[in-house]
C-alpha cells in the first residue's frame, strides 16, 4: 500500500492518503484505533449503495454504522440535500461523537465534507473515493461545497479529512466515461506542474486506458503528490493553489450553462483547451504546446470543442460570478509552457481582455451539433 502524507502547517493538521487494493479492512482498523467508541455514519449515493454495503459497511459492521444514501448526480450537491442529511443525523441524535465517511465521487465528497465541517461545528471526516476524479482531486485538499443556481461551489468550506483511502479495485468496474472524466484533472495538474508526468501520460496513454495497474499507480500517486505539494503551501487558495484552477474558469461556466448535466471532467477538458488557447493568443504559450494539450485530451476521448450554438454571452456572464472572479472580472491561469505557469509575486491568476476570451471560445466551436455527454 502506498502512503502520501499531507501536512497543513498553519493548523498543525496531518493526514494520510492511502493508495492500494482491497483496503476496506484498513478503513475499519483506522476507525477502531483513531475513533474508538464513536458513532459511524457512511454517506453514499443510490447507485453505489450495494457496493458500499458489500465493502465498507461489511467491514464496519461490528461498529454498527448508519448508512445514508442520497440520489445520484450533481443535483444532490445542494443546500437542500445538506439540510436533509443534517436533519437525519439530528433526528437520530448523532452529535460530536460522530465520524462521517464518504463513499463515492466528487459530489458525495464535497457535499458530505461540507456537512462534516459544520455539523456540531465540525466532526471527523474520512474520504473513500470511488472514482478516478475523486481519488486525484476532490478528496485531496479539504475543499467542500454545494452548488447554487448562480454557480458551482459558491458555498462551502475548507475542511481537511482525517484520512483518504483510495482503493484501486473500484476503478476496475468504473464505466469508461467516468474513468476518462478523471483523466482531465490528472492532465491538468501535469500541464501546470510536472512536465515529466505529462510526457509519461503522452507515452503511456494506451496502458492507462487499458487500466494497467503499474501505470495507474504511477499517475495517481504522482497527481496526488503534486496536489499535496500545492495544498501544503496554500490551503486557502490565497496564492499558489490558484494554479489548480487551470481550465476551471471556462469549465465551471460550461457546467453551469448546462445545468450540471455534463460531466465535470468533460467540461474541464474543454476548459483546458480554451484556456491554453487564451495563453497562446496573448503570446505566452507556443502553438506546439497548446496543440500537445489538445492532442492528449483527444487521445483520451475527452471533448475539446463546445456545441455549435453555444451562448457565448451567457458563458461570459456566468464567469463574472465565478468564485475566482474579482470585481466581476473573470481570472485565468496562464500557462507559459507545459509544467510552468505565469506568476507575479503571489498572483497566479490574471484578467484577460474579454475579446481574447471570446475569440478563444469561438475557435473551439464544433462544426456540427454533436456534443459531449
Amino acid at each position: 500500500m502506498e502512503k502520501i502524507t499531507v501536512k497543513i502547517k498553519e493548523r498543525e493538521k496531518l493526514y494520510d492518503v492511502l493508495i492500494g487494493s482491497s483496503i476496506a479492512a484498513s478503513i475499519a482498523e483506522f476507525v477502531r484505533k483513531r475513533h474508538k467508541n464513536k458513532k459511524i455514519v457512511v454517506v453514499t449515493d443510490n447507485n453505489l449503495k450495494k457496493l458500499c454495503q458489500k465493502t465498507i459497511l461489511n467491514a464496519l459492521k461490528p461498529l454498527n454504522p448508519l448508512l445514508i444514501s442520497i440520489p445520484t448526480g450533481e443535483s444532490s450537491k445542494s443546500r437542500e440535500m445538506k439540510e436533509k442529511i443534517e436533519d437525519k443525523l439530528l433526528e437520530k441524535k448523532y452529535g460530536r461523537d460522530t465520524v462521517i465517511i464518504t463513499f463515492g465521487g466528487g459530489v458525495i465528497g464535497d457535499l458530505t465534507g461540507f456537512v462534516a465541517s459544520t455539523f456540531d461545528r465540525g466532526i471527523p471526516l474520512i474520504h473513500v473515493p470511488t472514482t478516478l476524479l475523486a481519488m486525484v482531486d476532490s478528496s485531496i485538499g479539504g475543499k467542500t461545497a454545494v452548488n447554487t443556481k448562480h454557480g458551482k461551489n459558491l458555498i462551502g468550506t475548507t475542511y481537511q479529512p482525517d484520512a483518504v483511502f483510495a482503493d484501486l479495485d473500484f476503478l476496475d468496474t468504473l464505466p469508461n466515461n467516468e474513468f476518462i472524466n478523471g483523466m482531465a484533472e490528472i492532465i491538468k495538474i501535469a500541464a501546470t506542474s510536472d512536465k515529466a508526468l505529462f510526457e509519461f501520460i503522452e507515452k503511456n496513454n494506451g496502458k492507462i486506458l487499458d487500466r494497467d495497474k503499474a501505470a495507474l499507480i504511477y499517475v495517481i500517486k504522482r497527481a496526488i503528490e503534486l496536489k499535496r505539494d500545492v495544498v501544503e503551501k496554500d490551503e486557502k487558495e490565497s496564492g499558489l493553489r490558484q494554479i489548480l484552477n487551470f481550465g476551471h474558469t471556462i469549465g465551471h461556466a460550461l457546467e453551469n450553462y448546462h445545468n450540471y448535466k455534463k460531466k465535470h471532467g468533460h467540461c474541464i477538458s474543454i476548459g483546458l483547451v480554451i484556456e491554453s488557447k487564451i495563453a497562446n493568443l496573448i503570446g505566452k504559450l507556443s502553438n506546439n504546446e497548446a496543440k500537445r494539450i489538445e492532442t492528449l485530451l483527444n487521445n483520451f476521448n475527452l471533448p475539446v470543442t463546445v456545441e455549435k450554438n453555444i451562448g457565448i454571452n451567457k458563458i461570459m456572464e456566468i464567469m463574472e460570478i465565478d468564485k475566482k472572479a474579482r470585481n466581476q472580472r473573470p481570472r485565468f491561469i496562464i500557462l507559459e509552457k507545459i509544467g510552468k505557469i505565469k506568476s507575479e509575486k503571489s498572483n497566479f491568476s490574471f484578467e484577460v481582455d474579454e475579446n481574447i476570451v471570446r475569440k478563444a471560445v469561438e475557435l473551439y466551436i464544433a462544426n456540427d451539433t454533436n456534443f459531449y455527454t
